[in-house]
């Protein structure tokens, strides 16, 4: 092994151990969305990480007061990402595979096992790493149309694009649909909020009550 390959391993067992789906911590992409948007997306910010703690089983009231509270929610969204970043970029496909199974067989049918065969000749490969060939063959495709890039090389980086591509947009897919529900969740917790405020008794003050 070489001095390089040692550094690596070393570097990756820097991640923590976690009491919960490091996975739920995606979800914060939602409640950057949500920050995004002003004033008005605090609130759903908010409700976001109250869910993605919840989930988490972490319910302690300090916790969860700290991780909403609006003065620190800019860097509670960008610590969540940059953890769930450092986790996913150990996945590989075999590894997304198997977290999505449940999500293939359903929406898939009797595409499923065709879908798990195709996807099992990447089993071993890193998702960053497929990212990163797709890029590659993208800067290389471009250089074709400025002269940068021979022709053998762009109908190579062509061939690796359409190799890898279909890869990544099944888990960009599917991890779309599991944001896109985690989303309507998280809407419909705040509308329940909104009503229930419009109907809660109304709390007498000291002075009324005097």
């Amino acid at each position: 092994m070489t001095e390089k390959d040692k550094s690596k391993e070393k570097k990756e067992e820097d991640l923590p151990t976690l009491s919960y789906d490091w996975n739920l911590l995606g979800y914060a992409a939602v409640a950057g969305e949500y920050l995004k948007k002003g004033k008005n997306g605090v609130p759903y910010t908010q409700k976001s990480l109250e869910y993605i703690l919840g989930d988490a089983k972490i319910n302690d009231p300090w916790i969860v007061e700290t991780v909403t509270d609006p003065e620190v929610l800019r860097k509670t969204v960008e610590n969540q990402l940059n953890l769930y970043n450092k986790f996913k970029a150990r996945q590989t496909i075999g590894d997304l595979t198997a977290y999505y199974n449940t999500d293939l067989s359903k929406y898939l049918g009797n595409n499923f096992e065709s879908a798990n065969a195709e996807l099992g000749e990447f089993a071993g490969e890193k998702h960053a790493d497929i990212e990163r060939k797709i890029s590659e063959a993208d800067y290389v495709i471009e250089g074709g149309k400025l002269g940068k890039s021979s022709d053998e090389e762009v109908v190579k980086a062509k061939e690796i694009k359409e190799k890898y591509e279909k890869v990544t947009n099944t888990f960009d897919i599917l991890q779309g649909m599991r944001y896109g529900k985690f989303r309507t969740r998280v809407e419909e917790g705040m509308a329940i909020d909104v009503l229930n405020s419009m109907y809660a008794p109304v709390k007498e003050s000291e002075g009324e009550k005097k």
